[in-house]
């Protein structure tokens, strides 16, 4: 759509909206819409129809809610409406209400996913469950973009990442966070600077659709954060796809921190150590039983053994009966066959699982 068209339209919707606020004051009834006829300028193409109706009947709502004027938004969405599918912007139009024409337009219409060749993200695989905490020693910076980076547009979407080809330019610390490509999801302090407008910040995974809730408040001019846990897509260095998304109602510039993340466990080894009893004298032709100390505390009785330097020999030591015994202690039941006396221990395996 050309810009010059793209003027038009808002132009001549918002010359409309003002005749029937003048109307409206001299106690004329212009119904409850402004109609294109009153304006003067009937769009030709489709587009310029589309964004038409857009603002006409979304316009009022954003100032009711927002108390954002009718012109400084349209003005500000021109970006979005010259982006957006024409799909997106007729469906925006019709939409049920505002937050869902918003979302059309910031999506356009069509699943991110679609558009990466196929790649899979995290949001393809089922939700993992049981995630492990994991907090940053210090918050880490990822994003500044009144550094290196332009504002968030009205009514823009950006994707951002932890990879260093996206920490240098989206203002973050320069030798990344130390976020694993698996983390699921991770904990943000995110803060709006000095917004143009009244509106709010949504954060959510890369390559999905933006959802209607919003993760941080604001007003024209405000520094005011939030603390929120945002689910993380595919961040995958080699194919640059950013991790997360961040949509703008206003333009304003964006701080976040993270302080921590979400991963699933990492398969550890268990932590085992040997238990051994006394060194065991067994007289010649006599029996003994012999028994490996306790398991420390947290940990669990796995198995053992009976150890001698004789053991087996065809008339030397026999160990009758070995294992746990009631208390879990391992014991060893020596029969000495020697015609002398031998020596030997009871071994306890005691094993626990690492972090508990």
């Amino acid at each position: 759509m050309k810009p010059t068209i793209l003027g038009c339209a808002l132009s001549a919707v918002l010359i409309c909206m003002a005749g029937n606020a003048q109307a409206a004051a001299a106690g004329r009834d212009t119904g409850n819409r402004a109609t294109a006829s009153t304006s003067g300028y009937q769009p030709r193409t489709a587009r310029g129809k589309a964004v038409h109706a857009i603002v006409l009947r979304w316009a009022p709502k954003v100032q009711a809610t927002y108390g954002t004027a009718p012109q400084p938004w349209a003005n500000a969405m021109r970006a979005t409406f010259a982006r957006a599918p024409l799909a997106s912007l007729q469906a925006a139009a019709k939409a049920t209400d505002i937050d869902a024409a918003l979302a059309l337009l910031a999506g356009g219409g069509v699943p991110i996913a679609s558009k990466l060749n196929g790649i899979p993200s995290k949001t393809d695989i089922t939700v993992q469950n049981n995630l492990v905490y994991t907090m940053l020693a210090t918050p880490c910076r990822i994003i500044d973009t009144r550094t290196v980076a332009r504002p968030l547009l009205a009514g823009e979407s950006r994707g951002f990442g932890f990879g260093y080809s996206f920490m240098s330019v989206q203002g973050g610390a320069p030798n990344g966070c130390g976020i694993p490509a698996e983390a699921s999801a991770v904990t943000f302090n995110v803060t709006a600077v000095s917004p143009t407008g009244a509106g709010y910040l949504t954060v959510y995974p890369y390559g999905t659709y933006r959802p209607t809730a919003s993760s941080l408040n604001y007003r024209a001019g405000d520094i005011v954060g939030n603390e929120i846990i945002a689910r993380q897509a595919r961040d995958d260095v080699q194919t640059a796809l950013p991790s997360f998304s961040m949509y703008s109602y206003a333009e304003t510039h964006v701080v976040v921190d993270v302080s921590g993340y979400f991963a699933p466990p990492i398969a550890q080894p268990l932590q085992c150590t040997s238990m051994d009893s006394a060194l065991a004298t067994i007289a010649a032709g006599t029996s003994l039983r012999v028994a490996a100390p306790a398991c420390p505390a947290g940990y669990t009785s796995m198995g053992g053994g009976c150890i001698s330097n004789i053991y087996p020999s065809v008339n030397g030591l026999y160990f009758s009966s070995f294992g746990p015994s009631a208390d879990s202690a391992y014991v060893c039941d020596g029969n000495n066959r020697e015609a002398s006396s031998t020596t030997f221990i009871a071994r306890g395996i005691c094993c626990r699982i690492p972090g508990i």
